[in-house]
């Protein structure tokens, strides 16, 4: 029976079905030709698996980027990034990393950064000499940092999933979503330098630093707010989402730059991708079920238990599997599925689950900018009507700086546990 859902996932995926709907389908399948299971049990684990507190959290923190958007906030954030790059090499690129690690806070959604940004950075990097490819390139690489800097919506999602605490996951993100901020404004510059892009900038800036640091504070405030409460305990992450909200919407209305068409097309645009979100959740659920049903999870845990004991090599060999399942199934997929069952064996080997968590979502997402299905991928190639190709050529130093980053990671747990207190 299992072989048969393979065979129906890969001939699904093939034919461009949506991963939610693959899921339920194969699901569907199972139930109706295996004479032990009740139609009813499916009927309620898809219902079930949306049913939980904490989801709260997920389309009140997407609203909340969709309000940051619309507030006027992006604009100043892109203004204040413009001023702390402009004594180096490669201006606009660098703005453009630092634009997604500023509005990272917001938005917790690469997808929902990138689409962002591909309509922002883009035009204004090819019209200052940068090759379309890698603008398109640099501008999907860096959506990546959004998940990774609370409230990311994957961390909220991997918590969930897990029983994981997702005020832990957002402490242990901050530094590795920083770090990979980092990371990639270092590429980034030496790439501009080797190839005499956009040499520094001389004179006064049009906006003086202290003047663009106050119109962008409040997008810079926010995860502060986020985190410090949390870790505080003064409120929950689902707590945190609602405050969010409040506050993007007195910024909304501080600013008076957003017009009621404008914030209705906000709150569609949150229903849809919390649809999406919620569909993918709740067939992922069933999906589990069955396959605990079958005891696949402990299958797997002796499989890869035979291969090595090593807790680095384990957690290497997970991120090599993810970054393959990657380039097919979208990362909210991905760590619906797969986090429960890969958990309890790098636990088993010392493994902290926050660590854990923190390279399970950092690998989970790098899927969507890798063909033959990446989400990230066609989203700012279509956007930007670039060509596979010149995008490919421009995607792989970054995936390859990305991998060797993660390995860093891997290898020193300090970096996602020193923040958490474990």
């Amino acid at each position: 029976m299992l072989a048969i859902i393979g065979v129906l996932f890969v001939v699904l995926l093939l034919l461009g079905v949506p991963v939610g709907m693959i899921l339920i389908m194969m699901s569907l399948v199972y139930v109706l030709f295996e004479p032990s299971i009740l139609d009813m049990i499916f009927a309620q684990r898809l219902v079930v698996g949306t049913q939980s507190f904490p989801l709260i959290a997920v389309p009140l923190f997407i609203l909340t980027g969709e309000l940051m958007n619309i507030s006027g906030i992006s604009r100043r954030v892109m203004a204040f990034a413009s001023v702390l790059t402009r004594k180096f090499w490669g201006r606009i690129a660098l703005t453009n990393v630092a634009l997604s690690t500023l509005l990272a806070g917001m938005s917790g959604s690469s997808n929902g950064d990138a689409a962002m940004q591909a309509k922002i950075m883009v035009p204004e990097m090819t019209r200052r000499g940068y090759p379309r490819g890698y603008s398109v390139a640099l501008t999907a690489i860096t959506s990546l940092i959004a998940p990774m800097i609370p409230p990311g919506i994957g961390l909220i999602l991997f918590g969930f999933v897990t029983n994981v605490s997702i005020g832990q996951l957002f402490a242990g993100a901050i530094l590795p979503g920083l770090m990979l901020a980092a990371m990639l404004m270092v590429q980034t510059w030496i790439t501009a330098r080797r190839n005499q892009w956009e040499p520094p900038e001389t004179g006064a800036p049009e906006i003086p630093l202290g003047k663009a640091f106050l119109s962008a504070l409040p997008a810079i405030l926010l995860p502060v707010i986020i985190i410090v409460g949390i870790r505080g305990g003064v409120f929950t992450p689902a707590e945190a989402a609602s405050v969010a909200v409040i506050y993007t919407a007195l910024c909304v209305l501080a600013y008076r730059e957003a017009s009621f068409g404008q914030v209705f097309a906000s709150l569609r645009s949150t229903v849809v991708s919390t649809s999406a979100i919620l569909l993918i959740l709740a067939a992922s659920a069933a999906f589990s079920w069955i396959l605990t049903f079958e005891q696949v999870p402990q299958s797997v845990a002796r499989a890869m238990l035979d291969l090595t004991d090593n807790a680095g090599l384990m957690l290497l060999l997970v991120s090599l599997l993810l970054l393959i399942a990657g380039a097919f199934i979208d990362g909210t997929a991905l760590i619906l599925i797969l986090g429960p069952i890969f958990l309890p064996v790098v636990t088993s080997l010392g493994v902290d689950p926050v660590h854990y968590g923190i390279i399970f979502v950092l690998m989970a997402h790098l899927g969507g900018v890798t063909p033959p299905v990446g989400t990230i991928m066609f989203a700012t190639c279509s956007i930007t009507r670039t060509p596979l190709s010149e995008f490919m050529r421009a995607i792989i130093p970054f995936i390859f700086s990305y991998m060797a980053f993660t390995i860093v990671i891997i290898f020193v747990p300090w970096f996602s546990l020193v923040l958490t207190g474990r």
